[in-house]
């Protein structure tokens, strides 16, 4: 990893020098350049004991600054992104990195083939609202659904067409490595496929997107989510977003009389209602519920105190969520943030509880302040 960032760099160095991008030694296609620069802090009001805000998302560390950054090269050739700091390690760890300190978010060339646009490389999940990038979320933190019900990236072919029939403005097919896998090396690669549309009827818009394929020891996974953006009035806007998902590995319930386990599913929805008072100033409220039976997405059975039967418990989560965001100059954003988590099962922690600072309680709040720079 550590020497494809430098290859990266190098390529982005050199097209810089140049700052063009010559195609039949006549041509010219300017490079576009952009980027962040990001720092938050979200702290615990409940005097956690493992100074963590459970089930947290890329804010999961309590009381303690983040900043990452992020640069980007593109043109209609190619895109490269590059991640650095807290969002960069977290990535990293969970890609197997050793949880180093930057990361090749996305990395891909675009190729005409006859009607249709293909993208080759590294790039982002189509799957849900919310993305990695904070600049392009409407919360400070992220929601479950983003942390436990998707992928992150993919790693493969995508290809995109606007078919020109009604209803339908872009179609993708896709296929790649497994669930959030860069490198799918070994004689048992899998794959995923991948499929989206995306809709507009009018100022309303819909985008649906699908992942399935096998993973881990020829086991599949499949996802589905929709993501609804409507606008109420000229200030007021509601984005609606569903998903629901598959996996044979998950085993969320386990037969007492065959001893063979079923496969997991999980479902949910979150709903995002902004607010904009004038073009500096805005709010976003939202809502969001995940239902995990038998808990095998969320973990319920190694955190919750409560007695545990996998066979018919089933794990939820709720959380509200506002946002108010203040736009300062052309480039920065100054946001805050209020969030309280419930479960069905005590999963979040208590400081000095009776089980020596485990899972106590069935609430969590917390509090975040960002400011971000994009350019």
């Amino acid at each position: 990893m550590r020497n494809l960032l430098i290859i990266a760099f190098a390529f982005v160095l050199f097209l810089n020098s140049s700052n063009t991008f010559a195609k039949d030694g006549s041509s010219e296609i300017p490079l576009v350049f952009s980027g962040f620069v990001h720092t938050a802090t979200t702290y615990n009001l409940g005097d956690n004991e493992d100074e963590e805000n459970n089930y947290h998302t890329f804010s999961n560390d309590d009381y303690t600054m983040t900043p990452s950054a992020q640069i980007g090269v593109s043109n209609d050739f190619f895109v490269i992104d590059i991640l650095m700091g807290g969002i960069a390690q977290d990535l990293a760890t969970d890609y197997g990195d050793n949880g180093h300190h930057m990361f090749l978010h996305q990395a891909y060339g675009i190729l005409p083939v006859g009607d249709w646009v293909a993208m080759v490389g590294h790039f982002d999940t189509m799957l849900g609202n919310e993305v990695i990038n904070p600049a392009d979320n409407p919360n400070i933190t992220r929601s479950f659904l983003f942390g436990y019900t998707i992928n992150f990236q993919n790693t493969g072919v995508r290809a995109m067409i606007e078919p020109g029939i009604e209803f339908i403005d872009e179609f993708y097919i896709g296929v790649g490595n497994g669930w959030d896998t860069i490198y799918d090396e070994g004689e048992n690669q899998e794959k995923t496929f991948e499929a989206a549309f995306g809709s507009t009827f009018g100022d309303t818009s819909l985008f649906v997107a699908m992942n399935y394929g096998q993973e881990t020891d020829e086991q599949t996974r499949q996802t589905y989510t929709a993501v609804l953006g409507v606008p109420l009035t000229t200030s007021l806007s509601l984005t609606l977003n569903g998903v629901m998902g598959r996996g044979e590995e998950e085993g969320a319930y386990t037969s007492a009389r065959t001893g063979v386990a079923d496969d997991a599913e999980w479902y949910g929805y979150g709903s995002y209602l902004t607010y904009s008072h004038d073009s500096t100033k805005s709010v976003t409220a939202r809502y969001e519920y995940l239902k995990d039976p038998g808990g095998s997405r969320l973990g319920f059975s190694s955190t919750a105190k409560d007695p545990w039967d996998e066979s018919k418990d089933e794990a939820e989560l709720r959380s509200f969520t506002i946002t108010p965001q203040l736009l300062i100059g052309n480039y920065g954003t100054l946001r805050a943030e209020y969030r309280l988590d419930m479960a069905n099962h005590r999963v979040f922690q208590k400081q000095y509880g009776i089980h020596n600072g485990q899972a106590q309680k069935k609430t969590q709040d917390t509090i975040s302040v960002q400011y971000i720079v994009a350019f």
